[in-house]
């Protein structure tokens, strides 16, 4: 259009020119032009040529008119069509909200709110958490639907996507079963951790042991302690402090009834604090993320994070956190974080289950080999101070029948008996050095057959990938370990 109107402007502007040429050679312009309408007087009303012009001139005013009129049609129409739009727009929105109010009540959400409020309130968080664990599988599935799409992948292969990244198996409802009923305070976590992924407690020495130390011990129960506040027996030490180092498998924690702090199990720091009854000092039992959404377990990648936060594994860390998406594929980029399949998680665990297992009964077996060991040197012990004992007694015989002969009717100068008793308990003395000798060789003995026993062991583990062998200097002996 805008071309048109140049080119009726320059034709204007060309009949204009041409149009005052006439007049000014002529002088003869009509002074009664009130209409806005070019006339011609004198001898130009008979000229064809200025005729002709005039009349081209008339033309391009009316089209120019006619297109100004089109214009502001089209622009008027224009508005209209814009309001007409916003206005449906506005209605459209107005009866997609009516729309969900009307079926407020039969959205899944609703209809599971309905569901959970028929439950006992302690369990009613533990509900909840498998409807979002649902909805983030769902939201998996659709993301990885829409990303086969957007890169030209057919309907079969989107479904496909979306079927694989929204599935749940079964192992991994166990899980997060687990962690949810952790995180709502309805099973403690290191009891957890025991079962497999099956949801199966494996009867072995290493989960029994680890069941015992909840309940062998009656002055460890919350119950006991709750009614026996002032038992001063019920934990390790009166004089630990929020700096004190604890032994192996011990933590500081305050007891906020009798307001001190105590050595005590992990197993029952824990159980001390979900009763509210004290608060862990210095232990790293439990791992909290911030962003993680489960603060009574370790993140992981079940965790469900906060919004635009995800589960990365950092490789130098070696433990899972919560991290800004931006910050997690900064990360991945740079190879110092993995994303990791919830699946390979618990069979990892499992793995790991298997493991501990292993070291527990190793760690047995060379507890049995340093008890068998102190058991050989007490006995060897007992061995030589016999021996030890013997020796006295043989001496004193040995100067009694010195004596005896002394008094009897043979002959002995007191001179030959005083050098013979002497001579007597000289030699009692060297054999006594040389018991004392063969005693400390024969403890050397042992202790050298023990350490040659354990490095035999030891070296059995040098291509394990998974335990190793290490001298722990507090328990002064050998402890299997995770490599």
């Amino acid at each position: 259009m805008r071309p048109l109107v140049a080119s009726l402007i320059a034709i204007i502007t060309i009949g204009v020119i041409f149009g005052s040429a006439i007049e000014s050679s002529f002088a003869q312009t009509s002074q009664s032009s009130t209409t806005g309408q070019t006339t011609l007087s004198g001898d130009l009303e008979n000229n064809p040529l200025a005729q002709d012009i005039l009349e081209k001139i008339e033309q391009t005013k009316q089209w120019i008119e006619d297109l100004e009129k089109r214009e502001y049609e089209k622009t008027k129409a224009q508005k209209e069509l814009e309001e007409k739009r916003a206005i449906a727009i506005e209605r459209l929105n107005q009866d997609l909200i009516e729309w969900e109010n009307l079926w407020a009540n039969y959205t899944s959400r609703a209809a599971f709110e309905r569901f959970v409020e028929d439950k006992p309130t302690p369990i009613q968080g533990v509900f909840w958490d498998q409807f979002e664990f649902k909805e983030m599988k769902v939201s998996a599935g659709r993301t990885a639907l829409k990303e086969v799409i957007a890169n030209g992948g057919s309907l079969s292969e989107a479904r496909a996507a979306y079927h694989k990244a929204a599935e749940t198996k079964r192992i991994e409802l166990i899980e997060m079963n687990a962690q949810f009923n952790v995180k709502h305070n309805l099973a403690f976590y290191k009891q957890q951790l025991l079962f497999n992924s099956t949801g199966q407690l494996p009867q072995n020495l290493f989960t029994q042991s680890q069941l015992a130390e909840y309940y062998t011990d009656y002055r460890s129960d919350p119950q006991y302690l709750s009614a026996n506040p002032n038992d001063k027996y019920a934990y390790e030490s009166l004089n630990t402090s929020p700096d004190t180092k604890c032994r192996d498998g011990y933590v500081v924690i305050h007891r906020l009834q009798s307001d001190d702090y105590a050595c005590i199990t992990e197993s029952t720091a824990e159980m001390w604090e979900r009763r509210g009854m004290g608060k862990i000092v210095n232990a790293n039992l439990i791992i909290f993320d911030e962003n993680s959404l489960s603060p009574n377990i370790p993140t992981n990648p079940g965790t469900l994070c906060q919004d635009e936060y995800i589960v990365v594994f950092h490789n130098e860390a070696k433990e899972y956190a919560c991290v800004l998406e931006s910050t997690a594929q900064d990360w991945i980029d740079k190879g110092k974080a993995e994303i990791h399949e919830l699946t390979q998680f618990i069979f990892d665990k499992d793995k790991q289950k298997e493991i501990e297992n292993q070291i527990f009964e190793i760690n047995q077996e060379i507890d049995e080999i340093y008890d068998n060991s102190i058991l050989n040197q007490i006995q060897l012990k007992k061995e030589y101070d016999i021996i030890y004992k013997d020796a006295d007694l043989l001496a004193k015989q040995d100067e009694k029948e010195l004596l005896d002969k002394y008094y009897s009717e043979e002959k002995m100068t007191t001179e030959e008996l005083s050098k013979s008793i002497m001579k007597v308990r000289e030699n009692n003395e060297l054999n006594k050095e040389k018991i004392l000798e063969d005693k400390a060789d024969a403890l050397e003995k042992l202790k050298l057959d023990l350490h040659r026993k354990m490095q035999q062991m030891a070296s059995e583990f040098e291509d394990n990938s998974e335990i190793k062998l290490v001298w722990n200097s507090d328990s002064e002996k050998y402890r299997a370990e995770n490599r």
